[in-house]
């Protein structure tokens, strides 16, 4: 019985020790899978990304009010319809709208940049001239980050 009180003794002791080694220890520095991702996409209307046709991600949204796109040929899960947009370096872009037999309706129109960094005025030709303005949130090679606005 004394041996085994004796080790028992020196087992807590040394349990007893390691705890208060770790609590004295620094924490490691944490490595974190973000680090190894690439950089952030940035926010550019002169982005080379940004000219493409670009599908929307609905199921990407948050409710913020920033619309997510990505490029078109994107795997997604099936849907009655998507809306889309194309915007070209020389200004002009194509709005892809669901129609009412859910097919697509090809609406025309222009873009600009504006005073404002990473905003255009867009302007569509449909059954009226519908005018608003975009911001670009961001922009990589994977998704399109937008925020529509009526004025600016």
């Amino acid at each position: 019985m004394k041996h085994f009180v004796k080790y028992l003794s020196v087992a807590l002791l040394l349990v007893s020790l390691g705890a208060n080694a770790q609590a004295n220890k620094k924490p490691a520095a944490k490595k974190t899978v973000a680090a190894k991702k690439s950089a952030p996409a940035k926010a550019s209307v002169a982005s080379p990304l940004l000219y493409r046709k670009w599908v929307s991600s609905y199921e990407d949204e948050k409710s913020d009010g920033v619309l997510v796109y990505r490029p078109d040929g994107y795997g997604f899960p099936p849907s009655r319809g998507r809306k889309a947009v194309s915007f070209q370096k020389d200004g002009s872009m194509v709005r892809f709208d669901i129609a009412p037999n859910d097919g697509q309706k090809i609406v025309m129109g222009r873009w600009e940049r504006t005073k404002l960094p990473n905003t255009m005025k867009v302007t569509v030709q449909g059954s009226e001239i519908d005018v608003y303005f975009v911001e670009v949130v961001s922009v990589g090679k994977d998704m399109l980050k937008i925020r529509r606005k009526m004025e600016i």
